[in-house]
């Protein structure tokens, strides 16, 4: 019981530092500075991500896909980029 508590807080730790982050790199004078935002990654943290609620509500709508990969790293951008190709076109 206590290492699924230990797990639990960490995941929530961690959400909320990527939604921090988020913000601080995609938010500049209070609007996005993106056209489109593709959220990718393993097992269920980018849905985690996407709908916390720290993530920043001006960074909903340019939300284009959300892209389940298998790995992580520079293949996992890869394989996310494969992945969100179609949404990207244009």
């Amino acid at each position: 019981m206590r290492f699924a508590r230990i797990r639990m807080e960490r995941r929530q730790v961690f959400t909320r530092k990527v939604c921090e982050l988020c913000t601080q790199c995609f938010i500049t004078d209070d609007k996005p500075n993106v056209s489109g935002l593709i959220i990718a990654g393993c097992a269920d943290f980018k849905t985690c991500v996407y709908e916390d609620e720290r993530f920043d509500q001006r960074l909903f709508p340019k939300v284009m896909k959300i892209v389940d990969t298998s790995y992580g790293g520079e293949n996992g951008l890869n394989q996310a980029i494969e992945l969100a190709a179609e949404c990207m076109k244009g």
